[in-house]
């Protein structure tokens, strides 16, 4: 393991600081869209697919909620 006294070229970089994760967003009152899309949200928690409810998050962010 190399230590802080080693050579700059066998330091490696330096450690990535993440954000504390965003609230799931909830979907706008009235949006059927909206809810529908909660609803796979949470399916998908419940069986275990993250990657899905992260998905369903920002669709849900992005969503124009009847705009248009």
């Amino acid at each position: 393991m190399f230590g802080k006294d080693e050579p700059a070229e066998l330091q490696g970089p330096p450690p990535v600081h993440l954000g504390v994760p965003m609230p799931d967003p909830g979907p706008a009152p009235g949006c059927d869209v909206c809810a529908a899309l909660s609803e796979q949200r949470e399916q998908a928690r419940k069986r275990g697919d993250m990657s899905k409810v992260s998905d369903l998050n920002i669709e849900i962010r992005n969503h124009p909620h009847g705009a248009g």
